[in-house]
């Protein structure tokens, strides 16, 4: 399993080279702000190393980098669930296309360990990279944000960088985990797509959808398939993260003033693992897996 994973993860370097673009742009980004080359910011607070040094409070600077970091999070979080569509999507396919299917079925590997190695490939290695990547992101942002700081007068950047960091990362590896859970019946149909479809595979996993959306709406004249596609498609993340203790950062006196909830009340993973939608979800996507192993082994489309 461990060889077949290292393959997928070779022949789509996309799932590191392209969140390592996007930390790159976050690296430069921090450096135009502390150079004052241009300005970088939220709502009025622009980073700045002026700013730096009058945000002397432990409380305040901790809940800046926090503010700072999550939403780099969130932005490595859609980017790689969007290259893990496309991956699956191409998956199964890309194998029939090129005949490589053949070279692979004389290998002693299985069907369900070959399609088994690319689900597991993009629930859990490609975020596990992305994870990497954004974490040393943070870290280079960090450090360029904290040595503009010491320059500027104050070294609390660099003292209380690594526990915003580390909070910063268990959030993403928990939104990681729990969008993967949610989106597991999405991931499997597109896996289950990859392996029917002769051509058009982006076509084949979007028109059956719409149609059922058409046909309900034709028929019934409801939306309930659309509504649930919808929330399926959201993320769930008003399931897996509190509405509660909203974090703020506000411009005040020449410094910044910030607040950020603590974890326990910004994570919510028991509401998120006892919401019915998704069991229910997950009980689809192995419906979902198991056909697309079935097709793996008995489509011939020599």
């Amino acid at each position: 399993m461990i060889t077949l994973l290292r393959r997928e993860l070779v022949e789509h370097p996309a799932s590191w080279m392209v969140p390592a673009v996007l930390g790159g742009l976050f690296v430069v980004a921090a450096l135009f702000a502390v150079f004052g080359i241009a300005r970088v910011g939220i709502d009025e607070v622009q980073f700045s190393s002026d700013v730096f040094a009058e945000a002397a409070d432990p409380g305040d600077i901790r809940a800046v980098l926090m503010v700072m970091f999550l939403p780099m999070a969130a932005l490595f979080a859609m980017v790689i669930s969007v290259i893990i569509g496309f991956y699956l999507l191409d998956a199964l396919y890309a194998d029939r296309k090129d005949r490589s299917i053949l070279f692979w079925k004389s290998l002693p590997v299985s069907d369900l360990k070959t399609v088994g190695s690319k689900y597991l490939t993009a629930i859990g290695a490609m975020p596990l990279q992305a994870l990497g990547v954004f974490v040393a992101t943070a870290v280079l942002v960090w450090l360029v944000l904290g040595t503009a700081g010491a320059v500027a007068g104050t070294s609390q950047f660099l003292v209380h960088g690594p526990s915003a960091l580390l909070q910063a990362a268990i959030v993403l590896a928990y939104g990681l985990v729990a969008l993967g859970l949610w989106l597991a019946p999405v991931h499997a149909w597109l896996l289950l797509v990859s392996a029917y479809a002769k051509r058009a595979v982006l076509a084949w996993a979007t028109l059956p959808p719409l149609l059922v959306i058409v046909a309900e709406k034709t028929l019934f004249d409801t939306t309930y398939f659309a509504i649930l596609l919808g929330q399926r498609l959201s993320g769930g993340a008003e399931l897996a993260f509190s509405g509660e203790g909203n974090a703020a950062i506000e411009a005040v006196d020449g410094g910044v003033s910030a607040v950020f909830p603590a974890l326990a009340e910004l994570l919510t993973p028991g509401r998120f693992l006892a919401a019915p939608a998704l069991w229910a979800g997950l009980v689809v996507a192995a419906v979902f897996f198991a056909g697309a192993v079935w097709l793996r082994r008995w489509r011939d489309d020599s």
